[in-house]
């Protein structure tokens, strides 16, 4: 069972892809936010939407990553009449990852702009 060259290089970039989300996503979740120059009850409210948004981006990138693993080995250990119905699956997940980065990183935008008007 070997694999294509040419899914190689697609499996290797989709693991450097998300290599780079996750660490990119990890910086973003540390952002100081001006909830520290903010007190009371704003400050706290702040804290704990920020460390929620950290959670959801962390597990959501962690999911993506072991589909990726769980796709991949899938392909690998598939007959050569399986690999096609894979290789459809791996595009709706390609799709979902994306969606999913996009999504973390509106929450992350948001969460930053309603931390400024307060």
């Amino acid at each position: 069972m070997k694999i294509s060259k040419r899914m190689a290089q697609i499996i290797t970039a989709i693991i450097v892809v998300l290599g780079i989300l996750l660490a990119s996503s990890m910086v973003f979740a540390s952002y100081p936010t001006i909830s520290a120059v903010s007190t009371g009850a704003d400050s706290s409210v702040n804290r704990i939407g920020g460390m929620l948004l950290s959670v959801a981006q962390i597990v959501g990138v962690a999911v993506a990553i072991v589909m990726l693993i769980v796709l991949a080995i899938k392909y690998i250990s598939a007959a050569p009449n399986d690999k096609a119905e894979i290789k459809k699956h791996a595009v709706v997940y390609i799709v979902g990852a994306i969606v999913l980065f996009a999504a973390s990183g509106l929450l992350g935008i948001i969460k930053n702009f309603a931390s400024g008007i307060s």
